[in-house]
């Protein structure tokens, strides 16, 4: 049904009606839009699940080695400017544990590679913490890595020789505290499998 366009007019025919108006916008487009929009603020969940599952497993695939311990990977020096101008520091060559901590490790303990194995683990477990917690799940996962190196060298003397190697500037304690308050949730710690080499494999 159309009407007569007057000068200065438009013609509208009286059929039409707004959008909201129409019965299948009510029954198929808005269940639509509400699905669309549903499935868009699940997006950052699912990228977090799926980040923290990479992060969890990146946590237990890393372990000391032979090369480590014998000194094959020793890293450079590394500038002190550099060394604790950030929390997780210089790791020039790439094996978990800050450089810094390494060569003072090598430094003490020259002849002793049964206790260099030892507080190496629990170094690179301790500096997990810098690199890989940002929710809770990631924070119990570390702290179960921290465990193991904590049992593995078995002297309260040397853990706290770690800490203090690892946890040497107000910045980085500070770190820690903020973490621990903001992402503790409770968790287990298995006795198993302290250390990630077994101590028959050195002499000393």
């Amino acid at each position: 049904m159309t009407t007569t366009k007057m000068p200065g007019e438009s013609t509208i025919s009286k059929d039409w009606k707004p959008i909201y108006r129409r019965w299948w916008f009510w029954v198929i487009e808005i269940p639509i839009v509400v699905i669309f929009v549903g499935a868009l603020l699940r997006i950052p969940a699912l990228n977090e699940k799926e980040r923290t599952q990479e992060v969890v497993a990146q946590i237990h695939a890393q372990k000391l080695t032979l090369a480590d311990v014998n000194g094959g990977n020793l890293p450079p020096q590394p500038d002190p400017a550099l060394a604790d101008a950030t929390i997780e520091g210089v790791d020039a060559n790439g094996n978990g544990i800050r450089d810094d901590v390494e060569l003072a490790i090598f430094k003490k303990y020259p002849n002793s590679a049964k206790i260099r194995a030892a507080e190496l683990q629990y170094a690179m477990a301790l500096q997990m913490e810098f690199a890989y917690t940002f929710n809770s799940e990631t924070l119990v996962n570390v702290i179960e890595e921290e465990g193991r190196g904590y049992l593995c060298i078995a002297n309260d003397e040397r853990i706290q020789e770690v800490e203090n190697w690892v946890v040497n500037t107000g910045q980085r304690k500070q770190f820690r505290e903020d973490v621990r308050e903001k992402y503790m949730a409770s968790f287990g710690l298995s006795s198993e499998n302290e250390c990630d080499l077994k101590q028959e494999l050195f002499t000393d």
